[in-house]
């Protein structure tokens, strides 16, 4: 099962729109078992998934189903190990066909938690390693239980301890990008960020074994070989706002210059992390287009937008608008899978 994030530290930047979709549409159309962590705390993936009816049943004061929190119970209570109680939100009962992990807001109270672990892992700390790894763990359980092909996973635009987690056992990256300057600025963050912490990472895997006999250590589900990990596998542009020229529609002048310094920024900052055999050609997966009225219709029926359909409201242009964008979602898909050496599985 491989591991595969979107992050960006700049919101706003549709996301969690792409996310859920391409996870979607690998399922149903290119016939693969998906995994959704929904490890951002706004659990916005989770909205969009479960119906308002079945909140109740996640979020209530009885309530009886489980979301990502009740997995990190024993180490919100100080154990490093992970409870793996019922908690798939499975595909059968939602639209993408996929099976959910659901989020939940207090995730972002775990974040102290895994920053004193952290800080005990890069001390070479055998327990603050565990804690630092428990998406590895995770991943170990649904490998041995399930056979899922992929697991996606939706974060939240922090540069903290639960993202750092998350990243220190994702395969690969995926970076969405709004057509602003605020999105080049959150780039040049994620390169100095991960950079930091991975470096720390490598040297506190010697501060390990030095403290450790081998034989206790690697026991535990842990990452041994942090340069591998988190490799960029490819980034989209949100744009904005369109207007028709003599050439078609394409963003207003103040976006176009942003949009055309987007795969240099990239380039430049994240360079680093790009999967070996890429290059900025292969990483561009393309560019999003506003979508209007699709995405407040899409959420309100708890449905991937490349399958609304009348029956969910689409009327007049809008019909137009969903083919064009499982057009895109499917070229979105074919890149993604090529870059991570899956396309000849379909």
């Amino acid at each position: 099962m491989k591991v595969i994030t979107f992050f960006n530290n700049k919101g706003g930047v549709g996301k969690t729109t792409l996310a859920v979709n391409v996870a979607s549409f690998i399922s149903t159309q290119y016939g693969k078992k998906v995994l959704f962590l929904d490890a951002d705390p706004q659990a916005n993936s989770t909205q969009m998934m479960i119906p308002e009816d079945k909140w109740q049943e996640f979020y209530g004061e009885d309530a009886k189903r489980a979301t990502l929190m009740d997995y990190l119970a024993p180490i919100e209570e100080g154990d490093s190990s992970l409870s793996f109680i019922d908690g798939i939100y499975p595909h059968e009962d939602n639209r993408f066909n996929v099976d959910l992990i659901p989020g939940h807001p207090s995730l972002s109270i775990i974040e102290d938690i895994l920053s004193d672990s952290w800080n005990k892992c890069v001390g070479g700390d055998l327990g603050g390693f565990r804690k630092t790894n428990w998406l590895r763990l995770l991943k170990q359980h649904y490998e041995t239980s399930s056979e899922y092909d992929y697991m996606f996973v939706d974060v939240g635009p922090s540069l903290g301890a639960l993202n750092r987690s998350i990243l220190v056992n994702t395969d690969f990256i995926i970076t969405p990008m709004g057509s602003d300057i605020f999105s080049l600025i959150g780039v040049s963050n994620i390169s100095t960020w991960i950079r930091n912490w991975m470096h720390s990472y490598s040297n506190a895997i010697t501060l390990l074994f030095d403290k450790h006999d081998h034989q206790s250590v690697q026991k535990y589900p842990l990452n041994f070989d942090i340069e591998s990990t988190s490799r960029l596998i490819g980034f989209s542009i949100q744009q904005y706002v369109t207007r028709t020229f003599v050439k078609g529609r394409r963003p207003i002048a103040s976006y176009d210059q942003i949009i055309r310094n987007v795969p240099s920024a990239i380039e430049h900052y994240l360079g680093y992390l790009i999967r070996d055999g890429l290059d900025i050609e292969n990483l561009n997966l393309g560019d999003v287009p506003y979508l209007y009225s699709l995405v407040p219709l899409a959420q309100s029926n708890k449905a991937p937008m490349y399958n609304l359909t009348r029956t969910d409201g689409v009327v007049g242009g809008q019909t137009s608008s969903v083919k064009q964008y499982k057009e895109m979602l499917g070229s979105i898909c074919d890149k993604i899978l090529t870059n991570i050496g899956d396309k000849d599985a379909d």
